[in-house]
């Protein structure tokens, strides 16, 4: 039985018997859905029209790399933006696999005939140019492309996609991330930098000198994972109220090293707004970095550093204190 995520069509894991559609489907970890993802998908979507199928999407959770990457993966988004980028695409149906070793041991064919043909009722497939998959990523698009001709679907390559020289990948606007380069990372992905998440409850330190924040936790309990973007940045915040009205803040990604935090969080103080958040489904967009998160000696110069991060925040967001 599957775990259903919200919103509706998007599952945890495979369909059973009675849930399957034939589809035509796109497969990758779609970090970012980048525009190379975009285009894609939107293959993907015309294919569907084209030959009477639902268009799907399969991903995987936690990210491969998260399993057997000696370092841990600097993520671009949240499973939440992830799931919400690849349904503006026009996908109908997203199913989340659990990534595992047991899973990553499928041999190409096992993978091609009990996943794709059985489990998906997929039809018609389309991948990236240099796809790879099965037991030892033994499995190329020409493999894929055999298998599907023997299990009764269709494979599609889709080409990549360049930005000047070099292609767009989810490593590339990682990397521009990394670098705190916004502009880079908003050509690549198609629109500016945000990430979206339910406001928690917090420590309340925050308020407790003078600066209350919206806390998102951005990654399951657990993940051995990283954010790519990290420091103080002014933002734009949208979502604390019912009203769709852009709100000017500060927010700082990262572990809060001063009061000896580990997890990643997004602490975000909005500008001449008060109200209670709790719960809502807020989304901040990047703006422009001030600094990298630092670990201060105490609470009174972390209060001072916040302090002139407002005042440096206002200013390049042309708002007067």
């Amino acid at each position: 039985m599957m775990n259903f995520l919200s919103p509706r069509h998007v599952f945890r894991g495979l369909p059973g018997a009675g849930q399957r559609l034939d589809c035509a489907l796109a497969i990758g970890n779609f970090d970012g859905v980048h525009l190379g993802h975009q285009a894609l998908l939107r293959e993907v979507v015309q294919a569907a029209g084209r030959l009477g199928l639902v268009p799907a999407v399969l991903t995987f959770e936690p990210h491969p790399r998260e399993v057997f990457g000696l370092e841990p993966l600097k993520r671009i988004a949240t499973l939440r933006d992830k799931i919400d980028r690849i349904r503006a695409c026009g996908i109908e149906r997203i199913h989340v696999m659990p990534f595992s070793r047991e899973f990553a041991a499928l041999s190409p064919a096992e993978f091609a005939k009990h996943i794709l043909a059985e489990r998906l009722a997929c039809r018609w497939l389309t991948v990236g140019e240099n796809f790879r998959f099965g037991a030892n990523r033994a499995g190329t698009v020409d493999t894929l492309t055999e298998l599907g001709r023997h299990y009764g679907f269709e494979v599609f390559a889709s080409p990549l996609l360049f930005s000047g020289k070099a292609r767009i990948s989810s490593s590339r606007v990682r990397a521009a991330l990394e670098l705190g380069d916004l502009v880079e990372a908003a050509r690549m992905l198609g629109n500016p930098y945000y990430v979206t998440g339910r406001v928690t409850h917090g420590q309340a330190l925050g308020r407790t000198i003078g600066y209350p924040t919206l806390n998102q936790r951005l990654l399951p309990p657990g993940s051995k994972a990283k954010f790519a973007l990290h420091g103080v940045y002014a933002v734009r915040v949208t979502g604390v109220t019912p009203v769709e009205v852009n709100f000017a803040g500060m927010a700082s990604l990262g572990t809060k090293p001063t009061v000896g935090g580990n997890a990643w969080c997004l602490e975000t103080s909005i500008f001449d707004w008060k109200g209670d958040a709790y719960g809502k489904i807020v989304r901040v967009e990047f703006l422009s970095k001030i600094r990298d998160e630092k670990r201060f000696s105490g609470i009174d110069e972390l209060r001072e550093a916040i302090a002139a991060d407002e005042r440096e925040a206002r200013r390049r967001l042309g708002i007067l204190i």
